[in-house]
This record gives structure tokens, sequence and C-alpha cells, in this order.
């Protein structure tokens, strides 16, 4: 019996190249994604640092919670999308010129990066949930988000858990700067002051 050659329909054909292709740059809407994000995140960090200096009397502060909940569930919302997103897509190798210890030290912080994301709005939405009703304060029943409102967590209304659930929320975003400096320094780094063949930051551009 004569050896058949298996029929490989174009379509079959095309994806089976995309998967098995090296690709220099990350897709388009891991792109968009990726400084959609950075834009919305490193706003939030900062509006966060400006609400806390705030003090408790002052007008604004609470006007500002409201938009700093609606945008953090944005961000859950995107980075939710992103992960999907970047299953679903063909990630570029890491350049094999940039030393061992390099290559650890960025997947390290992109994947550092991704959990804090992933935490710092649940964290957050906790402790937004778990505030209680103060005199002079506007009670908080619902989360705010551009229009709608969305659920509180089924918890118990506790002070003691609103404080320590915001001081983990704080923490994490201190942790998240300090991650985002080393991640933007080292981009900078390859792209600038290392070889050519070493530059991570034009696969996202």
């Amino acid at each position: 019996m004569e050896h058949q050659l298996p029929i490989v329909m174009p379509y079959e054909k095309e994806q089976t190249m995309k998967r098995t292709t090296p690709t220099n740059k990350f897709s388009v809407s891991m792109r968009l994604l990726h400084w959609i994000m950075a834009a919305l995140i490193i706003g939030l960090l900062a509006l966060g640092l400006y609400m806390a200096a705030l003090p408790m009397e002052s007008t604004d502060k609470f006007a500002l919670y409201h938009w700093h909940r609606a945008f953090g569930v944005l961000a859950f919302i995107l980075v939710l999308i992103r992960l999907v997103v970047r299953v679903r897509s063909q990630i570029p190798e890491m350049p094999s010129s940039l030393p061992l210890h390099a290559r650890i030290a960025a997947k390290t912080a992109q994947y550092t990066l991704y959990g804090f994301m992933l935490s710092i709005p649940v964290v957050g939405y906790i402790a937004s949930s778990a505030v209680p009703d103060f005199p002079g304060v506007p009670p908080l029943h619902s989360i705010w988000f551009f229009g709608t409102e969305l659920p509180l967590f089924p918890i118990e209304k506790d002070y003691n858990t609103t404080k320590f659930m915001i001081t983990i929320h704080k923490y994490l975003a201190y942790g998240m700067i300090g991650v985002l400096f080393a991640h933007i320094a080292g981009a900078l780094k390859h792209r600038f002051f290392e070889r050519p063949e070493n530059d991570v930051l034009g696969k996202m551009i």
C-alpha cells in the first residue's frame, strides 16, 4: 500500500505557520493593552498617594475614592483580558544575547507585576466592602463603576478589617512602585546603554 501524505488545508497550514514562526514583537492587542494599562496603573498609583495625603476633612477625598475604585475595577478587568490575550498570542523570546541573570530578573519582574495587578484591586475591593458607616461620611453600599453600581463582597462591616486591608493595599502599592521602577529602568538600560540586540522595549512598541 502506498504511503498517503496528510492533506493540510490552507487555513490549517496558515495556523501552523503562525504557531511555529518566531515573532520579534508582541501582538498589536498585547501592545495596546500594555500601554493603556501602564498609563492607567501609574495614574492609579499617583492618585492613591495623593488621596492618602489629603486630610479626612477634605471635601475632595471621598469623591476621589469613587474614581479610584472605578478605575481600579477597570484595571482588574483589563488585566484579566490581557491574560487571556497573552495565552492566545505568540510571545517573543527574550534576546539570547542577554545574560541569564538579566533574563531571570525580567521574567520575575513581569510575573510579579501581574501578581500586583491582580491582588491590589481585590484587596482594595475587600477593604471597601468592609467599610462601616461613620458619622459625617457618606455610607458605602456599592462600588460606583462609571454609572453602574457593583455589589460589595458579602463580608461583615468592620473597621479593623478595613484598616488591615487598607494597610495591605498600601504596601502592595509601594511594592508595585518599586518593581515598576526596576522594570522601566531595565527596559531603558537594554535599549539605550547596551547592544541593539538586547533591546526588549522594541518588542512592545
